[in-house]
């Protein structure tokens, strides 16, 4: 049965309404982890003394995230029975590693953007300037005309990098931030399951 994109619309809200946010005892949103074989928990390359998750555990972790605001502080629950103690320092560790390595790779970031930002700025109001010189000195109106516009280009690019990009590089670094800080609690599968099944 083919259906309209309407219906497939209200199906899809239907269901992501039903899906609230769980919360912790501390109000934290809470990320609910199921580790069956921990082999790729940490990434293969990160064997030094600076660990770090892998690619597939950080994507699950940024999807479920999407639920909640960045500002949000956040809970990970992780059920698995083949974690010891060792391997929870180890991956809470790993974890706050990539993160940290995020954390620094966004304030590059959110440097560059302001440093471009300026420099474009700086660019469309010299070029505004010759624009009026030009116009009111001189007698070529098509110069003007195409200087007038390669000023407003650079203006419109300062405006788009430091208010659009800037702020979702802002809510990257704030995400970074709560996932740095995230309380990480390990349990067991079974608490999983009978969770599961009381829900049932």
């Amino acid at each position: 049965m083919i259906r309209s994109v309407k219906e497939l619309k209200r199906l899809i809200s239907a269901r992501a309404s039903g899906d609230e946010v769980e919360r912790d005892e501390g109000g934290r949103a809470v990320i609910e982890l199921t580790v069956l074989r921990d082999e790729g928990f940490l990434s293969d390359f990160s064997a030094g003394t600076r660990p770090v998750i892998s690619g597939e555990v950080a994507q699950y972790l940024e999807e479920s995230a999407m639920r909640f605001l960045p500002k949000e502080p956040i809970c990970i629950k992780i059920y698995g029975d083949c974690i010891d103690k060792m391997e929870e320092k180890l991956y809470i560790d790993g974890l706050k590693e990539y993160y940290v390595r995020h954390y620094e790779h966004n304030r590059g970031q959110l440097k560059r953007n302001l440093l471009f930002s300026v420099i474009m700025a700086v660019i469309g109001i010299f070029g505004i300037a010759a624009a009026l010189a030009i116009s009111f000195y001189g007698k070529i109106p098509v110069l003007a005309e195409a200087v007038d516009i390669f000023a407003w280009v650079f203006l419109w690019e300062a405006v788009d990098l430091f208010f659009l990009q800037r702020s979702l590089l802002r809510v990257e670094r704030n995400r970074c931030l709560r996932f740095f800080e995230a309380k990480i609690l390990f349990l067991p599968l079974a608490d999983r399951r009978a969770r599961a099944v009381s829900e049932s």
